[in-house]
């Protein structure tokens, strides 16, 4: 092995700490080639940079060989610190050494191939209507997605990084001149202020750039589908794609956007707000219907028709619990039905949730542990806690359905109405990004409520919904919170 050669390996392998996947070839005494072989294109490297180098460019200088080499990004080597991040991202790195031997420089090219699927099926937002393409691991792959659909030069895509350790690239996609500059420069301020080893998740991102870290619901969107990330782009909002995730971000976001589904639009104007208010019925009867039973059963007998009050009573007469411990122990078990079918396989799981459910509910009634029409109640909570689009908030929801029970069985309807008014404030306070999180119902905005809240015909002639055109000016003071997060609510 050449001087060179030894020199360029010997100093990897200080770098690199002995990695077996950090390979250096020899091309003559001037020339040397290093990569990683698991993150190189290998076809790409031997059909653009090795035979070329071998047949006939070792001689040349370093300027020649770069405007000889048939790779599209060349760059010059600066410094070793950068070259060894290149390298872990897929690049090869050509020394190349003077006739004296006295000097080396170095060129870096784009070989990148890092392991990858190709764009398939979405599998946790499923549709009827529409594209049913998804987001994959990585990020070029999703850029491209995004910029299939929105072929504007306008649209804009910033890479950051972020990590330490991993130095995980970050796509801050935005249409400029429809992004609001305020709400941009909050993103960028509060990416650049994260300061971990290394970021793998979109969810974990989340969490971080998020207003309040100690609320319950999710202050940004999470999306896997590239039609409902460019709904958003159009509407004036940011997407963040992380390298490695299959997810996107979308932020600001609203309370109601939790709800809403980029299929309602798919289904016509009067079929989408049918959709979007069933859902929104959906939340009550998850939120209600068993803090109601409870609340009904231990304070509020009056409220029961009478022609369901034998029935109830029959049904209890079995079971020698209370009603809070009764209507707690069967939320437990959906819950572990429902974490069950979830961890296990695809089949299996969901053999299990509808075998186990019926199983479990039949063992339970005939045992005296539960009632039957309990069952029916919370299986009701539980069918509207998943119309839910956005898995995280529906998450929330049904945690928050256990304060609601135990309220509910201490206070009766009044514990259940202090509770909503609670999480009303709660909800007032929050903010996403510096958006309030109720908009367009706080502060009210009867227009923007009527042309997006509800999908009316108006709908589909404009890109730009209220809540990003909405220009706070003596509310923003208000309803806006600083750049930092707010972590002692």
């Amino acid at each position: 092995m050449s001087t060179l050669a030894k020199k360029v390996k010997d100093e990897l392998k200080a770098m690199f700490n002995n990695s077996a996947d950090c390979v250096t070839r020899e091309l003559g005494p001037r020339v040397a080639v290093s990569y990683i072989s698991g993150v190189a294109d290998m076809v790409k490297l031997q059909k653009g940079i090795l035979e070329p180098l071998a047949y006939g460019m070792e001689n040349l200088t370093l300027q020649e060989i770069k405007d000889h080499l048939p790779i599209g990004e060349i760059e010059v080597a600066d410094n070793l610190e950068d070259t060894v991040i290149r390298m872990l991202r897929g690049w090869v790195w050509i020394a190349v050494a003077d006739e004296a031997g006295t000097k080396i420089e170095g060129l870096l090219c784009n070989v990148c191939n890092p392991p990858s699927r190709e764009p398939n099926v979405s599998l946790v937002e499923t549709h009827v209507l529409g594209p049913s393409i998804s987001f994959t691991e990585s990020l070029s792959i999703n850029t491209g997605l995004v910029r299939s659909y929105i072929t504007d030069p306008n649209l804009t895509n910033e890479e950051l990084q972020i990590g330490e350790k991993t130095r995980t690239r970050i796509s801050l996609i935005y249409i400029n001149h429809t992004v609001d500059e305020e709400h941009l420069r909050i993103v960028r301020d509060r990416i650049k202020e994260i300061k971990v080893d290394g970021m793998y998740s979109s969810a974990l991102l989340l969490t971080m750039l998020q207003d309040n870290k100690w609320t319950l619901f999710p202050l940004m969107t999470l999306t896997e589908k590239p039609d409902r990330t460019v709904q958003a782009l159009l509407e004036g909002k940011t997407a963040i794609l992380l390298d490695g995730d299959s997810q996107a971000l979308l932020c600001p976001s609203t309370f109601a956007d939790m709800f809403f589904s980029v299929e309602d639009r798919y289904s016509g104007w009067g079929i989408g707000l049918f959709l979007r208010s069933l859902r929104l019925f959906a939340l009550f009867i998850s939120l209600f219907f068993t803090p109601f039973y409870v609340a009904a059963l231990t304070f509020h007998y009056e409220v029961i028709p009478t022609q369901l009050l034998l029935p109830l009573i029959e049904s209890r007469s079995k079971v020698p619990f209370p009603p809070v411990i009764e209507a707690v122990l069967l939320e437990i078990i959906m819950e572990l039905v429902r974490e069950a079918g979830v961890r296990l396989p695809t089949k299996v799981g969901q053999t299990m949730g509808i075998v186990g459910g019926i199983v479990i509910g039949q063992a339970a009634v005939q045992a005296g542990f539960t009632s039957n029409i309990l069952i029916m109640i919370v299986a009701l909570a539980a069918l509207g806690s998943f119309t839910v689009p956005n898995y995280l908030m529906s998450s929330s929801i049904r945690l928050f359905r256990f304060p609601m029970i135990i309220i509910a069985s201490i206070w009766g309807f009044v514990g259940i109405v202090v509770v909503m008014v609670l999480f009303t404030i709660h909800l007032m306070k929050l903010t996403s990004l510096g958006k309030p999180y109720l908009f367009p119902l706080f502060p009210l905005r009867l227009k923007d409520i009527l042309t997006d809240f509800l999908i009316t015909p108006k709908s589909y002639h404009t890109s730009n919904n209220g809540f990003t055109k909405h220009k706070q000016s003596q509310e923003k003071r208000v309803f806006t919170r600083s750049v930092k997060p707010d972590i002692d609510e």
